[in-house]
């Protein structure tokens, strides 16, 4: 026997979401459940394809590209308390940066507060904006991330760190579009960073702010090298 519920919403911030829960009977007679969850351009497809009622209203804006906020509770991470998270996001970015040749970012615990007050201040609009954030009178490089599951500091870095397949380093003299959180992850001349998270009713936000910010334009060649 074969059980399928489907649910479909509108988040107060105006978000698509999609969730089907499928419970099967085997031949022992034991139960099985697995459920699928999908927000924004990845449940307005599936409504689209498969003709859900409603889909109509669903007249919403990207936050991430649509791969990426899909999830299966069989393989969703657990969330993490704030000191795991920060410490697992600077731990991988160094990783990442020793590949690179470049220096380890140093944990900064002024840029961690000033994360985690903009963290805070998306999860009450929803919406996944820049801040104008300034530290030492600068402006902050600031990477973002927006999912509808738990964020962990690997996951959110890795994300990031995963546009270098597009990125071409024969170019560098100029700006590469779809590859700034790369960039800026590597990026030689940021020596300090913050990370912060925070839970929404329906969305997790991640934010890493570096001091000093990457991704000028005419200097990608000092900055950003390829794996050593």
């Amino acid at each position: 026997m074969n059980r399928t519920t489907t649910t479909t919403r509108s988040t107060a911030s105006g978000h698509a979401y999609y969730k089907i829960t499928r419970t099967t009977t085997d031949a022992q007679g034991n139960k099985h459940t697995e459920t699928t969850e999908m927000v924004d351009n990845d449940a307005i497809k599936h409504m689209q394809d498969n003709d859900t009622p409603n889909k109509s209203r669903f007249g919403l804006r990207s936050l991430a590209s649509p791969k990426s906020l899909f999830r299966s509770t069989k393989s969703a991470p657990k969330g993490q308390d704030n000191d795991e998270f920060v410490h697992e996001a600077l731990q991988v970015h160094n990783d990442l940066r020793r590949k690179h040749g470049v220096e380890p970012l140093r944990l900064n615990n002024d840029l961690c507060k000033l994360a985690q007050q903009w963290a805070n201040h998306l999860v009450t609009t929803g919406a996944l904006v820049h801040s104008k954030t300034k530290y030492r009178n600068e402006p902050v490089g600031e990477n973002l991330r927006c999912q509808s599951w738990p964020v962990t500091g690997k996951e959110i870095t890795e994300t990031w760190y995963n546009e270098s397949k597009k990125y071409d380093y024969h170019n560098r003299q100029l700006y590469q579009s779809e590859t700034g959180h790369f960039t800026q992850v590597v990026w030689k001349n940021s020596q300090e960073v913050g990370f912060a998270q925070a839970q929404g009713p329906s969305m997790n936000f991640a934010v890493a702010m570096y001091y000093p910010a990457g991704n000028f334009l005419g200097e990608y060649e000092k900055n950003v090298f390829p794996v050593k």
